[in-house]
């Protein structure tokens, strides 16, 4: 098949819909597909098609959504070399500029679209517009939703948050939950160099035996940081031999900064900024245990990440994703600050032995989330699409 995947957000940015296109495009094209990434980019005038397959739109940068761009939502140029690669599905991953772009182009090129939902925008409207004119902009924002997905011939999304927050804009395009998926010949412990851990966790001035607890994402209000920090204020002591790194970047980092030194925790909290993606496997290698708080993911491709480099997981409990961390078997959930402190330190008391069986655990749990596995459930989905244009 000929698949063009339609994105808004693209590099030099790393985030979960990117990982998930190249995870996605890799598996089709390992599968013998060939596959189109249509992506906005401010940066450029003209449409071009790199050495990765990747048609780059000129668009415009939105500066209160971390300088993103947003495709203009038409281009008769776009719109030919789209015809040019003879598509039999055009996948939208972005709402915007490129969702509408892929709407209109399938319409006047008669194709079946299929649309996946990767974030629910109620948590994220504070970038979009004021406090007063937040009710009008959900509105505005669950209508714009509504319009593309029952224009869709099949909705997806991976977790049941998606699904109920298309039920809840009154979408009714068929829903499938498909997983998101991880790199794993990217993310595998066999390719670390040894003594990468202890080369990151002295670049960090982190002691020997402490037990390192990772966060990776953006350092925005969404993700939950600051709650974070609450919990690790209130039930780890300042002595205790634990420690937390936090990677990447955001506008909330010089708030999280301050509340770690008015709280006194500064010495057990590690800022590292953003790191090159191509070294994150290093920095998950040099942790021992992917903690969150966030309640606003789909499905955390970082936590991904994390369990297959052989990390438990501690995540807060949210009800709709509940499913994506299991007791005992990738981790643990907790809903206080009493439950984060006795599985937090329960960690740290594992025996070596104890250690391996949650590192193989961990890896097993994520092993059938690869790239051909995400490939081959949307394959199925694409030729069902095909079926009803």
């Amino acid at each position: 098949m000929n698949i063009a995947l339609l994105t808004d957000t693209w590099h030099p940015f790393t985030n979960g819909v990117i990982t998930h296109i190249e995870v996605l495009a890799e598996g089709l094209r390992s599968l013998g597909h060939q596959v189109l990434i249509l992506a906005s980019d401010p940066h450029t005038k003209h449409h071009y098609v790199d050495h990765e397959g990747v048609l780059h739109c000129p668009g415009f940068t939105l500066k209160r959504i971390y300088g993103y761009g947003i495709a203009f939502p038409f281009s008769f140029e776009r719109l030919k070399i789209l015809k040019a690669f003879n598509p039999d599905v055009i996948h939208i991953h972005n709402e915007f500029g490129m969702g509408t772009f892929g709407m209109l182009a399938s319409r006047k090129l008669k194709l079946p679209m299929v649309y996946t939902l990767h974030t629910a925008y109620d948590d994220y409207l504070h970038y979009l517009a004021p406090k007063p004119f937040i009710p009008i902009t959900k509105a505005l924002s669950h209508g714009y939703v509504r319009l593309l997905a029952n224009y869709s011939s099949i909705t997806t999304g991976p977790s049941e948050k998606a699904a109920a927050y298309l039920k809840a804009t009154k979408v009714t395009t068929p829903f499938y939950y498909i997983p998101n998926s991880v790199d794993l010949q990217r993310f595998d412990t066999n390719n670390i160099e040894p003594g990468i851990r202890q080369k990151i966790r002295h670049q960090y001035n982190i002691p020997d035996g402490h037990l390192t607890a990772i966060f990776v994402g953006r350092l925005g209000k969404e993700k939950s940081v600051e709650t974070l920090l609450d919990l690790w204020k209130s039930s780890i002591q300042t002595n205790a031999p634990f420690c937390l790194m936090i990677v990447g970047d955001g506008p909330e980092r010089d708030h999280l900064e301050q509340i770690t030194m008015d709280a006194g925790i500064a010495h057990q909290i590690i800022f590292t900024g953003k790191i090159p993606y191509e070294n994150m496997p290093q920095y998950y290698a040099a942790a021992d245990v992917f903690v969150s708080a966030s309640l606003t993911e789909m499905m955390s491709i970082s936590l991904l990440e994390a369990q297959a480099m052989g990390l438990p997981v501690l995540q807060r409990l949210d009800q709709q994703s509940r499913n994506q961390v299991i007791d005992h078997v990738n981790g643990f959930v907790y809903s206080n600050a009493a439950e984060f402190e006795a599985h937090l330190k329960a960690f740290g008391q594992l025996s070596s032995l104890e250690w391996h069986d949650w590192q193989t655990r961990c890896r097993n749990h994520v092993a059938r989330q690869g790239a051909e596995d995400l490939a081959n459930h949307l394959l199925e989905l694409y030729r069902q699409a095909c079926g009803t244009k």
